[in-house]
């Protein structure tokens, strides 16, 4: 089966591409190929498709272009590029796709290519990785807090409360474009959408998705061979971006309250000077910034680590923190939060508490940290949650499921 695999990425770019990178190499190990449309950058794995990729919008250089001509393009192209149709119509010229998987495409491919697929009957599955079809800023997010104020369509209330980067131009557009795809039906030509977390396809049903055209399949993950406590140092770990979305300034504070637990930082983000100003400031001798790490150099420390703690502040759909923690037999102590709360049952494979609650996490991870044999129970429960909901075979099986029934349609 050839697969037209669609991203806005072909590069490493956080937890969207982890899962893009892991299907592809599940879908190849199997015989099928994968043909890849997304957009030029210098980063991306080469591929001899990449003749077909569309031409690279690096909004936080149109931020500092003053030309209002330019800023125009660069929006409308944004919300639907003729680029992108004309690349996609050039590259299924040369290749007879079987099924198009979508992943994150808004912003730069854009829905505009869902009517190309359709004009070659070519079987359309969306893998949502975030909420951007129903939400105009994408997290649920407006300032500080969860908001669902755009229900019903009402996308106007983004730009009320300048929820997009607190503009009210940016938050006019992200709300002109939910209008135009939700009043155009282009999310109709959609044969089936697919769901990380029950979590995830329940909020998509209750703004108004078709329940038959959703599945759940929840992401792939292999177990590491080497699970469970493997180092002589004791420490916690938090790896992600750092961001206040992510609950790490919750963390730092919970930090505060556990001089004795050591805790290791990995990752980057829009407020990293800040964390790494924070600690200094509050002198948090207990807490080791190591900057970003992907791969195996992640994985050298994850497996080193008693546990690892996910404190999000967002509905997140299902983080591939959690994931891949649970792959390698650590407990995670997480949020209440969207999927996070669907992979971490509470006293089973991990803790649950409460959001934006520094005292409350702080418990959590103190209860944890001073028992181990709590550690070990709830890291072979983590294993054992992998290979009954996450496995690449489990993965891989409803997918094909999917892309079979729609091809027999």
């Amino acid at each position: 089966m050839k697969i037209l695999m669609v991203n806005w990425t072909w590069y490493p770019s956080g937890g969207d591409w982890t899962y893009v990178d892991t299907v592809n190499k599940l879908y190849e190990a199997n015989g099928h190929t994968i043909i890849p449309f997304s957009m030029k950058d210098e980063r991306n794995f080469p591929t001899d498709y990449s003749k077909y990729f569309v031409k690279n919008i690096n909004y936080r250089e149109l931020n500092k272009d003053k030309s209002i001509l330019n800023s125009l393009k660069v929006v409308a192209k944004s919300l639907y590029s003729f680029e992108a149709k004309k690349k996609l119509r050039e590259l299924l010229k040369e290749v007879k796709v079987d099924v198009a998987q979508l992943n994150n495409i808004n912003n730069y491919l854009t829905p505009s290519i869902l009517s190309v697929l359709k004009e070659h009957n070519i079987p359309i599955v969306w893998r949502v990785l975030d909420y951007k079809l129903i939400c105009p800023n994408t997290t649920f997010v407006s300032g500080n807090a969860v908001c669902e104020s755009c229900k019903l369509h009402k996308y106007y209330k983004c730009v009320t409360k300048k929820c997009k980067k607190g503009s009210t131009r940016a938050s006019a557009i992200a709300a002109l474009e939910n209008y135009l795809y939700t009043a155009s039906g282009f999310y109709n030509k959609v044969d089936m959408f697919s769901f990380q977390s029950e979590f995830t396809r329940d909020k998509f049903i209750e703004y108004g998705f078709n329940p038959e055209k959703t599945a759940i399949i929840g992401n792939p993950m292999g177990l590491s061979e080497n699970s469970i406590h493997e180092g002589t140092e004791k420490f916690i770990l938090f790896f992600g971006r750092l961001e206040k979305l992510k609950g790490i300034f919750t963390l730092l504070s919970a930090m505060k309250k556990l001089p004795d637990v050591k805790l290791k930082i990995i990752g980057a983000g829009q407020e990293e000077n800040e964390c790494i100003n924070l600690i200094r400031k509050e002198n948090l001798t207990n807490v080791e910034f190591l900057g970003s790490k992907w791969g195996s150099e992640l994985e050298v420390i994850l497996k080193q680590a008693l546990f690892v703690v996910v404190p999000s502040e967002w509905y997140e759909p299902s983080p591939y923190s959690v994931l891949q923690s649970l792959a390698f037999g650590k407990p995670v102590v997480g949020t209440k939060m969207g999927g996070i709360a669907d992979a971490i049952k509470d006293n089973y494979n991990g803790l649950l508490v409460e959001p934006n609650n520094a005292e409350a996490l702080a418990e959590k991870i103190r209860l944890l940290w001073s028992d181990t044999s709590k550690v070990d129970e709830f890291g072979m429960n983590a294993m054992k949650t992998i290979a009954e909901k996450h496995s690449l075979e489990h993965y891989y099986d409803k997918s094909m499921a999917i892309f079979e029934t729609l091809l027999r349609k």
